[in-house]
């Protein structure tokens, strides 16, 4: 497929499935774009300790500083809570996006269950993703630093050009195993570390088509990003010419109820689409 091809597949997709809209908005909202059940009651139990334990500790602090362990708590579980959310998103994209090619519809339930069984093994590809990515930063700044400290910024830059030229082919290389892992851990069910060495074997070969892939993800990004502009400017100058005759809470509120579904529309089909360019990607090389 060209990259035209991929992106008016993926923008279909976006604009179409509404079904997979919320998960979009999962993806898109953390700026994406990859265990069964039963385990809301443990999740419950410790959040609730933690939130006591919290509130505990609170007592013996300060009183100017009494509130900031329950926010810090609330805040830390909120960010738990949307992570999770993240990774079950993106497996619920990868399987709807499947699912849509073959002309089935995938419920939100469905969505939610095929979610829920991957997001461990998508969140562990991108937890060894990061750490490849940091350590590999790390061990090629590592000499541009001493070089610095004992020779200067000369001798830095001039180790610092063909560090850069290693860094960032690799760390496209890692980017691109990192998301073809993710389809491959959902749609064949293998283990995180598995599913990486498959990857490394699928891109074999296969690099110029990450390249694209990546390409089409900018294209539609930016595609995505001009109708936000299109659809929000002409609301906002509406809001400033009303400004003259309304109060500013009810601008607020007229803002509120016009924009917040209109950024929530167009962050779901964003995140549906990112999904959805890596996941053709992945489904037509396999398939051809």
């Amino acid at each position: 497929m060209t990259i035209g091809e991929i992106v008016r597949e993926a923008l279909h997709y976006a604009r179409t499935c509404r079904s997979l809209w919320l998960f979009g908005f999962f993806v898109g909202l953390s700026g994406g774009g990859s265990n069964g059940g039963g385990g809301g009651g443990g999740h419950g139990s410790a959040g609730s300790a933690a939130l006591a334990g919290g509130a505990a500790l609170a007592g013996g602090l300060p009183p100017s500083l009494a509130f900031v362990v329950p926010i810090a708590i609330v805040m830390l579980l909120a960010l738990a809570a949307g992570l999770v959310l993240r990774f079950i998103g993106e497996g619920a994209l990868i399987e709807g996006i499947v699912r849509a090619r073959r002309g089935v519809t995938q419920t939100t339930r469905e969505g939610f269950r095929a979610g829920w069984a991957h997001w461990g093994v998508l969140l562990r590809i991108a937890l060894l993703y990061l750490a490849a990515s940091a350590g590999s930063v790390a061990l090629l700044a590592a000499p541009c630093v001493m070089a610095a400290l004992t020779l200067g910024w000369i001798a830095a830059l001039l180790l610092g050009v063909p560090a850069a030229l290693i860094a960032v082919p690799w760390l496209i290389t890692l980017y691109l195993v990192q998301a073809f892992a993710a389809r491959i851990a959902v749609l064949e069910d293998r283990r995180a570390l598995d599913a990486i060495r498959k990857a490394r074997l699928f891109l074999h070969g296969r690099l110029v088509h990450g390249l694209r892939l990546m390409v089409a993800t900018l294209i539609g990004t930016l595609v995505i990003t001009v109708l936000s502009v299109v659809v929000v400017v002409p609301v906002v100058l509406l809001l400033v010419a009303l400004s003259s005759v309304l109060n500013v809470l009810p601008l607020i509120v007229i803002g509120c109820v016009v924009l917040l579904p209109v950024f929530g529309v167009l962050t779901a089909m964003l995140g549906t689409f990112r999904s959805s360019v890596w996941t053709i990607g992945y489904v037509t090389q396999v398939d051809a």
